[in-house]
């Protein structure tokens, strides 16, 4: 059946492009739930995976980075992520928009990357906390400044390797690419 399978190189280029990215989501993942998670910080978890998430949706534009927010966080839900069905709300919301705003009105350099990945990041853990508050509740109102922001500003310390692993991947199959 393979035989009558005839993918061009530009094909198979995209193929690798996107199984890199799945592999460098499988290891951030298992970077933040088996490493991050058992050596918290001063008692904030570290989470790179957000940030992760909207490097490639700006890189790759809202269409194609729409698709692999959404099937990233969903995968990231469905490993046991601690309310992950919010992020799966939130993140490829976050990203999308981040996308378009990098498109249309900023570039696609790193400051900007790195500003989306903060106000995601923070959108989400924000959200997650709000839950975490008013259903039962299991977090105190003053964890938002000892834990929260914290966390998410350590998270940032991740954003410069994504942005430079995105940026070499995002090459992969492009013309005039060096």
């Amino acid at each position: 059946m393979l035989k009558y399978v005839h993918l061009t190189k530009r094909q198979w280029l995209g193929i690798l492009k996107w199984s890199l990215y799945g592999l460098l989501t499988l290891l951030v993942l298992l970077l933040q739930t088996v490493v991050l998670s058992q050596l918290p910080v001063r008692g904030v978890k570290l989470s790179p995976l957000p940030a992760l998430i909207v490097c490639v949706c700006v890189r790759e534009g809202p269409e194609k980075g729409g698709v692999y927010a959404i099937l990233a966080t969903l995968f990231w839900c469905l490993s046991g992520a601690d309310f992950g069905n919010l992020s799966v709300a939130v993140i490829p919301i976050g990203a999308m928009l981040s996308a378009v705003l990098c498109r249309a009105v900023l570039t696609l350099g790193f400051v900007p990357t790195a500003l989306c990945c903060l106000g995601v990041t923070l959108v989400d853990a924000a959200v997650i906390f709000v839950f975490k508050l008013i259903l039962p509740p299991t977090v105190a109102l003053e964890n938002l400044w000892r834990l929260l922001l914290p966390g998410v500003a350590m998270s940032m310390v991740f954003v410069p390797i994504h942005y430079g692993l995105v940026k070499l991947i995002s090459r992969i199959g492009v013309r005039d690419a060096i």
